[in-house]
């Protein structure tokens, strides 16, 4: 089946849309929609808004009024159909003046996967799939992970000089990046569900990693498996941190604890907790072990025109790597200048065992 343009540009609209729910919608997905009438112009819109509130195809119909015989229902995933914390949108959409819907990907999740649109099209309604699908993937590929993989996205943030090194000779690592860096990155914790980082970095840096803006808070989660002292920011501040323990650790750490007996562990731990997007921001230490245990789904490498010498600490220990075949490399890369530094950002490719 072909699809009009205007309903491409809608598709286009409701991808937009989606955006604005993130990341309070999670553990949901992202979803936009848009309806249209009959002379293909738009008459209500919404996106999925947070988790527990009206699903997106339901909320743009009752923005729509009265939905008028003949309506197009343009949406960015298939239609539920299953009873959650709301009812099903396909029984909405049925009912209403809905005769096409147009969809961008159907829904992984096993309770739909595929039957939302089989309902539908049972139902007498025209059911067109796959427009802009691989942006709609894009869009909701945290989610799409948390739900095969049943661990948080795990996206590594690392700060380099031009030579390799994340700290200078003495230990310290603040500041190698500009203003430019480090305002991007309070925007990637902005947008992330928890900030991670080891003992090391919260004891030589002792940062707060605290959001102070408008907007959400993540949780601050520091890996140790030795005692930290209580004055630390992430201790003092009176924001919520979690300090995730080894099993077989002697210490109790203050305040709110998860003991794991693994990194994987850890990361399916903290999807327990409702952390689907988890930015690390820990030192060459806890970043190598979570790349040698292929844990590591987003990396982002903010590179500043320093040079810190053969003393300095470098940026991984070691990742198993013998020779140039053994390298691992980056996919689906994004380069950027921010200030005078750059950023470089990709998919981590791994080695097959």
């Amino acid at each position: 089946m072909t699809v009009t343009p205007g309903e491409t540009v809608a598709m286009d609209r409701a991808l937009a849309l989606a955006r604005g729910g993130w990341p309070g919608v999670f553990p949901n997905p992202m979803v936009g929609a848009v309806v249209l009438n009959g002379e293909g112009a738009v008459i209500g819109e919404a996106c999925h808004e947070c988790c527990g509130a009206p699903h997106a195809e339901v909320m743009a119909m009752d923005r729509a009024g009265k939905v008028p015989a003949g309506a197009t229902l343009v949406v960015t995933l298939e239609p539920c159909v299953h009873q959650g914390r709301t009812p099903p949108c396909v029984d909405r959409i049925v009912s209403s003046g809905i005769r096409r819907v147009v969809a961008a990907m159907a829904d992984p999740d096993p309770r739909v996967s595929g039957r939302g649109f089989d309902y539908l099209r049972d139902r007498g309604i025209e059911v067109v799939a796959g427009v802009r699908e691989k942006e709609a993937l894009e869009l909701n590929r945290v989610w799409i992970h948390c739900l095969k993989r049943r661990r948080s996205f795990l996206h590594l943030k690392m700060a380099v000089s031009l030579d390799g090194r994340a700290a200078a000779p003495d230990g310290g690592g603040r500041w190698i990046t500009g203003p430019e860096s480090r305002k991007r990155v309070r925007e990637m914790r902005e947008q992330s569900h928890a900030v991670m980082v080891g003992s090391g970095t919260a004891l030589m840096d002792d940062p707060s990693l605290a959001h102070d803006g408008p907007g959400s808070r993540p949780v601050r989660i520091v890996v140790a498996g030795s005692p930290l002292p209580a004055r630390l920011k992430l201790y003092s501040d009176g924001e919520r941190t979690v300090t995730a323990v080894p099993a077989g650790s002697r210490w109790n750490p203050p305040g709110e604890t998860v003991v794991f007996s693994g990194l994987a562990d850890l990361l399916a731990r903290t999807l327990s907790m409702g952390l689907g997007l988890v930015l690390c921001e820990g030192g060459p230490r806890l970043a190598t072990a979570l790349i040698n245990e292929a844990l590591v789904d987003r990396i982002s490498v903010f590179t500043a025109p320093k040079l810190l010498g053969g003393g300095g600490v470098p940026v991984f220990h070691d990742l198993r790597t013998v020779g140039m075949d053994s390298a691992l490399s980056l996919e689906d890369m994004v380069f950027e200048r921010l200030g005078v530094d750059t950023l470089v950002e990709g998919r981590l490719v791994y080695r097959p065992d």
